[in-house]
């Protein structure tokens, strides 16, 4: 996270992009580390494959760019960069639209098209580490006998076969039974590092504000476990894993920016990343408490479920009445609440001689449930 923060930083010292490009800067730096769960070290898909979602958002220009579900790319979030900027540009040839969103190969052979660098043939392989590939087989065992159990379940009651079958109402039926000494129940035995293990999502959110008040923020994963291939996470989705915004109520200047992890498909649902500035924006609420609220909402809204996995990075700027300029911005808030058993978090400021990183732990995994907060302040 260290390395990512002075990546981001040393774009914007020399001059040589805006926060758009020290967002990229930073998650590229991410995505090239094999211990995280985004470009290289993904989860592989039940197929055995790597497709990874990213987007990024300007919040000047309000525009944004992602790829979802994109294979054989070694940095997702240089094609979303690319989508961003190209829309920066106005119309393309004939008038057409330029595009805001692909997924799947097509976004693939869109960046090759464009030169962008790392995607030939040679990063799907380079993107799969062996971690994850070992992940990748426990998981298909599990999931075949899980399968195999409900065959024969189906299989031997006609009545089940001719409705609906639910493992779930089915107490008796389990996919693994421990009782027998089978293979595949003892590859399950370790269920619960195997479950353990899988708590741990490494997606990634950056979020940068320049000097002039500018803010960008972008977000990029390989998405859940033995996903289906073609899923579309909350990494690339709009409005939900990242999102910036630099004009408040009534067009007042309000610097907000959000990252969003977890759960991606119910956290997509309530838009959780645009909703989290919204609600600050609106409330004139601190950073803290509108990531806290959006958690919270989130954990009763689905509290008959098992996986209640998120967390909220926001940032927002202070900055007086008069204007964005950059004798205007005061300092930087930074907030970030989750439910999951940990979240890391790091942060770089002008004031500050290096970047600090951390990771944030909650003191029991028995407390998921439980909104924990982490909150600080950089002055500019």
């Amino acid at each position: 996270m260290k390395r990512a923060c002075i990546a981001s930083a040393c774009v914007l010292r020399e001059g040589s992009g805006g926060c758009v490009d020290a967002v990229a800067a930073a998650i590229e730096v991410l995505e090239d580390d094999p211990n995280i769960n985004a470009g290289r070290g993904s989860n592989l898909t039940e197929d055995g494959h790597v497709e990874c979602d990213a987007s990024i958002m300007d919040g000047h220009s309000g525009v944004f760019g992602a790829v979802g579900a994109v294979p054989g790319v070694r940095n997702p979030i240089r094609v979303a960069l690319l989508l961003a900027k190209e829309q920066m540009l106005g119309t393309s040839l004939l008038g057409r639209i330029r595009p805001m969103f692909l997924v799947g190969e097509g976004a693939r052979l869109w960046a090759k098209s464009k030169n962008v660098g790392g995607t030939d043939g040679k990063a799907s392989e380079w993107l799969m580490t062996e971690r994850a590939k070992q992940q990748w087989r426990r998981y298909r065992v599990m999931l075949d006998d899980a399968r195999n159990s409900t065959d024969i379940a189906t299989a031997s009651n006609p009545y089940l076969e001719a409705h609906s079958f639910d493992v779930s109402k089915a107490k008796d039926i389990q996919p693994c039974d421990l009782s027998d000494s089978d293979e595949g129940c003892k590859q399950s035995s370790s269920s619960k590092t195997v479950e353990e293990e899988s708590i741990i999502m490494d997606t990634v959110g950056v979020i940068c504000v320049d000097s002039d008040g500018h803010i960008a923020s972008g977000a990029s994963s390989g998405g859940i476990a033995l996903k289906v291939s073609g899923r579309v996470g909350l990494a690339a989705s709009y409005g939900s894993g990242c999102w910036v915004s630099t004009r408040g109520h009534l067009g007042a200047p309000c610097i907000v920016g959000c990252c969003v992890s977890g759960a991606g498909e119910y956290l997509m649902k309530e838009f959780t990343a645009r909703e989290c500035c919204v609600s600050s924006a609106v409330s004139q609420a601190d950073p803290l408490s509108a990531c806290t609220k959006m958690l919270h909402h989130f954990l009763i809204d689905e509290q008959n479920r098992e996986d209640k996995s998120a967390g909220i990075l926001f940032v927002q700027a202070e900055a007086s009445s008069e204007g964005l300029a950059s004798t205007n911005l005061k300092s930087v808030e930074i907030a970030a609440a989750y439910t999951s058993p940990s979240f890391g978090i790091g942060f770089y400021g002008s004031s500050m001689d290096r970047p600090k990183a951390s990771i944030l732990r909650s003191s029991t995994q028995q407390q998921m449930a439980k909104v924990s907060q982490f909150a600080t302040r950089v002055s500019i």
